[in-house]
């Protein structure tokens, strides 16, 4: 069954309201979705089916209702498509088409799956969120006003912020001025000009006096900060490049820590093989270059055998005393001759 979420900005917690045929939404204790805050109309807008279509209808109500950011006209349906939003003051309405919807939503969510999934689905969510806000806003971010939020649509030229319940955008903050600031839509962009406050506008931390704002831009005024939002200039590309960056630094991680693991198997299998059965006297020889002849076991090598040689000192001694030999010689033959 259809049913609406209903929020409201600051404070935690849903209610879920059923859909029937046609429901009311507004101030009054008799509409099917009562709204309370001095802002809404005591019947602000109604939900109507025909043929299996839901269609949403602003009834002429003060201070206008947004679907998906824009405003509607008065009297004019709008067809409901799932998960489409209205915004009424405060309140935030989000419209589910069946439960069917309702459970896939939460799963999505839940899935785990590869980079080339989850980037699709990132680029899916992204251009949702541009097709369902399309026009710029401002958002407060802390303080009384938390969460508050204002839209640029294509009819406002001119939104001026301060704590005067007449401005545009009221925040009743001691630390903002009557009339604080203004952005102004000009040709060479969307401008922030500070209207002389007396705590200043800081636009990402340097005060100015005219600045021209883009997307994620934070604003401070005072103590409190705003942050501006533009989804025209969401650069699609850009994101994937990034996307695109990471995968492949992730793929170059990857490859990097199989190719570590890679080599220590090696150095493991080189400890294995060296801490294994002792190689024989065989598998020794056979590994050396050119090989080597093996001699028989009792194959023992001749000793080598040293020529000595005479000095000549040994010579002349040994000539004397065969001299000194031959003299005794005669001279014992002669005495025995006599």
């Amino acid at each position: 069954m259809p049913k609406l979420i209903l929020t409201e900005t600051g404070k935690s917690g849903e209610k879920i309201v059923s859909l029937s045929d046609e429901i009311r939404i507004g101030r009054s204790p008799d509409c099917g979705v009562t709204l309370e805050g001095d802002g809404v109309s005591r019947e602000h807008a109604q939900i109507l089916s025909e043929y299996d279509q839901y269609y949403l209808t602003d009834l002429g109500s003060g201070n206008g209702t947004l679907l998906n950011g824009l405003q509607v006209k008065a009297g004019e349906k709008n067809i409901l498509r799932n998960n489409d939003r209205i915004t009424i003051e405060d309140y935030n309405l989000r419209f589910w088409r069946t439960d069917e919807f309702f459970e896939d939503s939460l799963k999505e969510e839940e899935e785990v799956t590869d980079a080339d999934i989850l980037e699709v689905k990132l680029l899916k969510k992204v251009l949702d969120a541009v097709d369902q806000e399309t026009v710029p806003s401002l958002e407060v971010l802390n303080g009384s006003a938390e969460g508050k939020r204002v839209f640029l649509t294509d009819d406002t030229q001119e939104i001026i912020i301060g704590r005067d319940p007449s401005c545009d955008f009221p925040v009743n903050e001691y630390v903002i001025s009557r009339n604080h600031a203004k952005i102004v839509k000009r040709w060479g962009g969307i401008a922030l000009i500070d209207l002389e406050s007396k705590n200043g506008t800081y636009v990402n931390n340097k005060r100015i006096t005219e600045e021209v704002l883009h997307d994620g831009d934070r604003i401070a005024m005072g103590t409190i900060v705003f942050l501006y939002r533009n989804p025209q200039e969401i650069n699609i590309k850009e994101i994937s490049d990034g996307l695109e960056k990471k995968r492949t630094t992730e793929r170059e991680e990857v490859q990097r820590t199989a190719d570590i693991e890679h080599r220590k198997e090696k150095a493991e299998e080189k400890e294995e093989e060296a801490e294994g059965t002792p190689q024989t006297t065989e598998d020794i020889l056979k590994d050396i270059p050119g090989g080597l002849k093996r001699s028989p076991a009792n194959d023992y090598p001749l000793p080598i055998l040293h020529t000595k040689r005479w000095s000549p000192m040994e010579i002349g001694m040994i000539g004397l005393g065969i001299a000194v030999l031959c003299f005794a010689v005669i001279t014992l033959v002669n005495l025995l001759l006599e």
